[in-house]
């Protein structure tokens, strides 16, 4: 869920309860954190935090969403000028996580790839959909794309992965280069023949 768009104070509530989280993991497991430790980091009522998170994980989900939210805006331009933007994109998606380097070792630490996957996997979809509707591309075969983006969720969040546990050291332009060798034939084979395998 984003923050945009939402009423100022629940935006600064909101952003109170992420930064507890994220201080919280600099010192404790993510699996050990409680909501209750959250509200008293956050010094917020239990009642505050549940009128707008369920529960941790639903504030990580919210922050990895931010995170994508910002992706997206720097990417939509560069999708909708050119059908092939070259290594952009990808510089852009390892360049946010690069920025948050901090949260980024807290998601492995945490062991929620389960989560990260699924941000991915909704991105991805928002992204190719960007795409097929601003080149004219038809959806001939939807499950096609399903396994399209499934795969490139799950690849993506491997690559990231290797990135994160290395500290980086691979350089940004090299691995936005290297993840847009790999990924991008692929990928627009499938979307220029619409998701049509046959």
């Amino acid at each position: 869920m984003s923050l945009k768009h939402e009423d100022p104070r629940v935006i600064r509530t909101k952003s109170l309860i992420i930064k507890s989280l994220v201080d919280l993991t600099g010192e404790t497991p993510y699996k050990k954190i409680k909501i209750q430790d959250i509200t008293q980091t956050a010094q917020i009522a239990r009642q505050t935090f549940y009128l707008h998170y369920k529960s941790k994980d639903e504030v990580l989900v919210d922050y990895i969403d931010n995170v994508f939210d910002r992706f997206y805006e720097e990417i939509e331009g560069y999708i909708i000028a050119s059908p092939d933007p070259g290594d952009i994109i990808a510089w852009h998606l390892f360049n946010q996580w690069q920025q948050h380097s901090d949260f980024s070792k807290l998601i492995i630490a945490a062991d929620v790839e389960h989560l990260v996957i699924k941000s991915f996997r909704n991105y991805i979809t928002r992204v190719m959909g960007l795409y097929m509707r601003n080149h004219a591309m038809p959806i001939n075969d939807p499950e096609a794309l399903g396994f399209t983006v499934d795969y490139l969720a799950g690849a993506s969040w491997m690559v990231l992965q290797r990135w994160i546990h290395s500290d980086f050291r691979y350089p940004l332009d090299k691995l936005a280069k290297l993840y847009s060798q790999i990924s991008r034939p692929g990928l627009l084979s499938v979307i220029n023949s619409g998701g049509d395998m046959e």
